[in-house]
């Protein structure tokens, strides 16, 4: 049994999940769910056939309790490393190193997507996140300093233990 545990039911759940950028896909095929029967539960969408809620049956909250789970072990060993060694140091003296990009881009979007997640970590509005993360030809694309890459780590972690602790209920 878990040390701690977060009670949540599967409607507020959806909005855990989209702050923080989980892949809804990734995690209903770590379940082996439909991935539209779990964007519509998520959703609390009404069945049109019955006029109730969308409800997911016993077995399925099983396997997306798991499915937190195995997303949770696989964040825990997501980690993005800040080279001194491929570092740019611009103007003003500010230190950046580009590679973090590539590293971001390869590693998070298997489970998290890439803009919400660091809107949600380091507080960027989108078009900062754009443009440090997808214009090349911008002045200011990969400027990812070793304090964004210490905190996007954190946020990895706390979001890991997170999802870790969730329980889900009807």
């Amino acid at each position: 049994m878990k040390q701690r545990e977060i009670r949540i039911p599967v409607t507020r759940l959806k909005e855990y999940l989209y702050e923080v950028g989980i892949n809804i896909s990734a995690l209903a095929e770590l379940a082996d769910i439909n991935i539209i029967h779990l964007h519509k539960c998520l959703a609390g969408e009404v069945d049109s056939r019955t006029g109730s809620v969308r409800t997911m049956s016993d077995d399925n909250l099983s396997r997306l309790q798991e499915a937190l789970h195995q997303l949770s072990m696989k964040l825990k060993y997501t980690f993005i490393l800040y080279n001194t060694d491929l570092e740019i140091v611009k103007q003003g003296g500010h230190r950046y190193c580009p590679n973090c990009v590539d590293q971001i881009k390869e590693q998070l979007p298997p489970y998290i997507r890439v803009q919400p997640f660091i809107q949600y970590a380091l507080g960027w509005n989108r078009s900062k996140v754009l443009n440090v993360m997808s214009c090349k030809a911008g002045i200011v694309y990969g400027n990812i300093s070793q304090d964004n890459v210490n905190t996007i780590n954190l946020k990895l972690s706390e979001v890991a233990t997170r999802l870790d602790m969730l329980t889900i209920i009807k």
